[in-house]
C-alpha cells in the first residue's frame, strides 16, 4: 500500500480535518442558537 495516496490535503494528519468540522459544526450549532433567541 503506498501511503503517500493515504495523505490528507491541507493537514498533516486527519486530526486536522476532523477538528474543522467539528468546530464548524460547534460554530454552526451557536449560530442557529443565537438567532434562534434573538427573534423567537
Amino acid at each position: 500500500m503506498n501511503t503517500e495516496n493515504n495523505k490528507p490535503p491541507i493537514f498533516p494528519s486527519w486530526t486536522g480535518w476532523y477538528a474543522l468540522v467539528l468546530g464548524n459544526l460547534a460554530l454552526l450549532v451557536t449560530l442557529f442558537y443565537l438567532f434562534t433567541s434573538h427573534y423567537s
